[in-house]
């Protein structure tokens, strides 16, 4: 079996190239749920108006699951879980499916690819999903970025979430604070000054922008990180696909992008140089 690493933009089971599969239709009671999903907080409203949609038409996409390694007969859900909970509440006792070979590491590739495609995941979702392939299987940082069709510094920032307080990690899962937000509460290492302008956030006294300067003032000046020039960075490295770091300030520095190999040169090149 084929994984092809970098498919973000269509169907999940296009990232499965020459792979023996089956398609047929299961009981529904004998699909699992993938215990590598990453996704965790389901919309009962986008579930139940899915739900509806499935009555009058029926599961248009078929499921993508997995024998059961521990449990003959049943299968474990790769992709479509939203639609595998949608279809039980509809009322449904089967649903078509395609049946494919995948141990625990390919479900959780393709679990998270598949909410990736979708942009169902919420920034701490993601960050679980990249530590789970982190601590599961013993990805680096670079392999993760990989499968998610991201850059190696967005996994990183994505990952330093995790770091924040409970609070804050909830606040943000339920989308009362943004992912730049999280950023920016993450890099202020005094915990009481990070409390402070997370409750102004949360009340909306605060921009991001009044957070960002806000941040800045708790480093001494000469370890303060330009906030602006790092999302800067951030845009860069998401549009080239590769590392991009500035180097000194906005009076005097330089701009480091890297690259692997000959070949990612030369994309860089086309991109930056277009004829």
């Amino acid at each position: 079996m084929t994984f092809s690493r970098k498919v973000v933009g269509g169907d999940p089971s296009d990232a499965i190239e020459n792979a023996p599969s089956e398609r047929r239709s299961i009981l529904l009671d004998r699909i699992e749920p993938n215990p590598q999903q990453p996704r965790r907080r389901f919309d009962p409203e986008e579930t139940a108006a899915l739900a509806e949609s499935i009555r009058r038409h029926g599961v248009l996409q078929p499921l993508l699951v997995t024998p059961s390694t521990t449990r003959p007969g049943r299968f474990v859900l790769v992709a479509g879980e939203r639609r595998w909970r949608a279809a039980r509440t509809a009322g449904l006792k089967e649903a078509p499916v395609t049946v494919i070979a995948a141990d625990a590491q390919r479900r959780a590739e393709l679990a998270l690819v598949e909410n990736m495609q979708r942009s169902d995941l919420g920034p701490m979702e993601r960050a679980g999903a990249y530590q789970a392939l982190i601590d599961d299987f013993g990805m680096t940082q670079a392999q993760v970025a990989d499968i998610a069709g991201v850059s190696r510094s967005r996994v990183a920032n994505t990952l330093r979430l995790r770091k924040l307080d409970a609070e804050m990690r909830q606040a943000l899962s339920e989308g009362r604070i943004t992912e730049s937000h999280g950023r920016t509460l993450v890099g202020i290492s005094d915990a009481a000054t990070r409390r402070r302008l997370f409750l102004q956030m949360l009340t909306g006294r605060l921009s991001l922008r009044q957070a960002e300067h806000a941040a800045r003032r708790t480093v001494a000046p000469s370890q303060a990180p330009d906030v602006e020039l790092e999302h800067v960075a951030e845009r860069l490295q998401w549009r080239l696909g590769t590392r991009v770091r500035f180097v000194g300030g906005r009076k005097r520095g330089r701009i480091q992008i890297e690259y692997r190999d000959p070949e990612d040169l030369d994309t860089l090149l086309s991109m930056l140089l277009p004829e």
